[in-house]
């Protein structure tokens, strides 16, 4: 077996930690949406979120190790600049980039030259889930627009994405990350 590095070790439970973290949130939305023809799809999201947390927690551990607490997740970041989404609409805009941004993420981790063969295999995984994940959030945001008009969903997915790409900048500034993905990041 090819050891990992304590950097890929972190990066991988950063990984695992933000997945538990949406797969939460999207169990609480679940349980908690007054909208009836939400709760469903709300709960098959927290349940690949979950279910994505375990596949980097088993990869963790097949790979001879046990997952880094990380309780600083992207998700806190999001809470942080963003702050508390106030409806639905907020939470599908902020779904759709973040699951962009995390797709595009795996896949340039994923054909990094020294990215652990196991690894790359969950990160190929992820990136065929994550299309899923895109599906059904870039519906309703259609829905929305048709609904409602373009001009409030550009302006709330402009904002999302401001604020996503300063994380993910900020991210790109911090250790083990900025290291492990300098031609990455």
């Amino acid at each position: 077996m090819t050891p990992i590095s304590d950097q890929e070790l972190y990066i991988l439970s950063y990984y695992r930690a933000s997945e538990l973290t949406g797969g939460l949130l999207f169990g609480k939305l679940a349980l908690h949406t007054s909208i009836d023809k939400y709760r469903s799809p709300l709960t098959q999201h927290c349940a690949e979120e979950t279910g994505h947390a375990w596949l980097w927690t088993k990869l963790i551990h097949d790979l001879g190790h046990r997952p880094v607490k990380v309780t600083h997740t992207y998700q806190t970041e999001y809470g942080n600049l963003f702050g508390l989404p106030e409806n639905m609409l907020e939470v599908f805009c902020l779904t759709q980039v973040f699951e962009k941004r995390v797709m595009d993420h795996f896949i340039k981790h994923r054909d990094l030259p020294h990215t652990h063969p196991k690894v790359k295999a969950v990160l190929q995984q992820m990136i065929e889930d994550e299309t899923g994940h895109i599906g059904w959030i870039r519906k309703e945001l259609d829905l929305y627009e048709q609904e409602n008009g373009k001009e409030k969903l550009d302006v709330m997915m402009k904002r999302v994405e401001e604020v996503d790409e300063q994380i993910y900048n900020s991210l790109a500034q911090t250790q083990p990350f900025k290291e492990y993905f300098k031609d990455l990041l």
